[in-house]
């Protein structure tokens, strides 16, 4: 029996267990099985186990052209990322809005293709489609303007791309104030407003100014005075509060929480909300390589149903203390579950800069079930350091799998020495392997322009806000032009 003699069900089964180049390479041995990997199942599929970045969905909407195309272009990205340094793929454009809408720091790109600009003190959304020059109003504020606007963007389970966003807006009308939560989904047919709802005023407060999003949970709190504000479930759409504070580990924290200033960082992720809390008051708890102790609290849904009340409450689960820098908090893969002993690991990515080097570091959560008597599940933390890079990097931006593999570039920028890209890879996705990372040679984004035809009156602006699309290797950032209108540019890198 040959291997082409098999019914195409049993074929299609071995199919899904290959990687994209291991399908393309399936195309050389014969006619036969050339004309299976024309089969929009085995690209389905292919999708469904790619290591990251896949293209964007809905999933089952795709056709086998668009999912075989942008797997293959992610896959080609890939095998160039870290063997070189970064070039510059396809002509780099540059966009510019109709007004001069990117003053600040408010606009994002989502998937690399579509621009969100909020008009701060107008009314609308904006966004952009950058392959197709349209616009779309997505949100519009009746009667009011937005004052602030902050985002995260998670990937849904259908392959699409969700970007919540918590606005605050004031009435023309009158001195009133309101805080509003947005749902937009993103496809390959473009943005949809799926919901909006108004944020109780006296839960969020004033002060918000961190958001983290997850596969279900969503979160935002303010991260200098300590405060957790708000939870959500994504899912049922039921808001939550957070606990008082309280510590078994550290008997005084409920007091020092309301007395000092704390540094905080929130991961929200799948099961669990993550809250990181560094007393800056307290200098003195530094460890050998000049981390601070931190306290980490885990956060979950109520085990009983209390959705009736107003506003039900988050449960504290687990706690622990350890010496890290929560400065710069990335989540990296969200709560995997370990089907024989039950534990839920979420691993995140830190980077610190000491001694004119940079180093990043893998941290790896375990959350064990309480045993009997005690109130609280055990936590324990171990750490991976997995490449390092010269210089400050000031800015890391990646793009991200549930499973735990990312795509993403380290951007070191002054004024004396320009702007340097690296590009890297991670491999966080499994329980019991330690992660691994990958880091490639550092071009100057000068050279790269260079062999493009930039006008020569666009110039970086310092202190430049960058996004990136890891299936595409494509960065978008802000340049100024004449009269000090600014574009968009936007490079396709591997």
């Amino acid at each position: 029996m040959t291997l082409t003699s098999l019914p195409h069900d049993a074929l299609y089964r071995v199919l899904c267990f290959l990687s994209v180049r291991e399908i393309i390479c399936l195309r050389l041995v014969c006619k036969d099985l050339r004309d299976l990997t024309f089969h929009r199942a085995v690209w389905h599929d292919a999708y469904k186990h790619a290591t990251l970045p896949r293209p964007l969905g809905p999933l089952d909407s795709q056709s086998r052209e668009f999912l075989e195309n942008t797997l293959v272009k992610s896959t080609q990205v890939g095998v160039k990322w870290n063997r070189q340094a970064l070039k510059i793929t396809s002509k780099a454009t540059w966009f510019q809005p109709e007004w001069s809408a990117l003053q600040g720091d408010h606009w994002e790109v989502v998937s690399g293709l579509w621009l969100i600009i909020p008009l701060i003190s107008g009314p609308d959304i904006l966004c952009y489609d950058l392959e197709r020059g349209l616009r779309h109003v997505v949100y519009h504020a009746e009667g009011a303007q937005i004052l602030s606007f902050k985002s995260a963007t998670s990937e849904a389970a259908d392959g699409g791309c969700i970007m919540h966003a918590v606005l605050m807006e004031s009435a023309r009308s009158n001195a009133s104030y309101s805080h509003k939560l947005l749902s937009i989904r993103f496809s390959s047919d473009g943005p949809l407003l799926e919901f909006s709802m108004v944020l109780p005023g006296d839960v969020i407060g004033m002060g918000m100014s961190q958001l983290s999003s997850g596969k279900r949970l969503l979160c935002m709190s303010d991260h200098l005075t300590g405060t957790l504000n708000l939870a959500v479930d994504n899912h049922t759409r039921v808001l939550y509060k957070f606990p008082p504070p309280s510590s078994i580990i550290e008997p005084t924290f409920p007091m020092t929480c309301i007395q000092e200033t704390y540094l905080k960082r929130l991961i929200a992720t799948e099961t669990h909300i993550l809250a990181m809390f560094t007393p800056l008051t307290i200098v003195s708890q530094l460890d050998e390589g000049g981390h601070s102790r931190v306290i980490i609290q885990a956060f979950a849904l109520p085990q009983v149903d209390d959705t009736t009340t107003s506003s039900p409450t988050l449960q504290l689960t687990h706690e622990g203390h350890c010496y890290l820098d929560i400065e710069r908090v990335s989540l990296l893969c969200d709560s995997m579950t370990n089907d024989v002993t039950g534990e839920i690991q979420i691993k995140f990515l830190t980077h610190y800069m000491r001694l004119n080097l940079t180093k990043y570091f893998a941290h790896r959560v375990t959350l064990s079930s309480p045993l009997p008597g005690q109130k609280l599940g055990n936590m324990s933390l171990s750490t991976e350091q997995l490449f390092s890079v010269p210089g400050y990097a000031n800015t890391m931006k990646f793009t991200k799998s549930f499973d735990g593999h990312a795509r993403g570039i380290c951007v070191l920028h002054n004024e004396r020495d320009g702007t340097e890209f690296y590009g890297f890879t991670i491999d966080a996705s499994s329980m019991d392997q330690p992660c691994s990372g990958i880091v490639g040679p550092g071009v100057d984004i000068k050279e790269v322009e260079a062999t493009e035809s930039f006008p020569s009156s666009l110039r970086m602006t310092w202190n430049v806000k960058l996004a990136f699309d890891g299936n595409l290797g494509r960065v978008c950032y802000r340049k100024r032009g004449e009269e000090g209108r600014n574009v968009l540019a936007i490079v396709d890198l591997a």
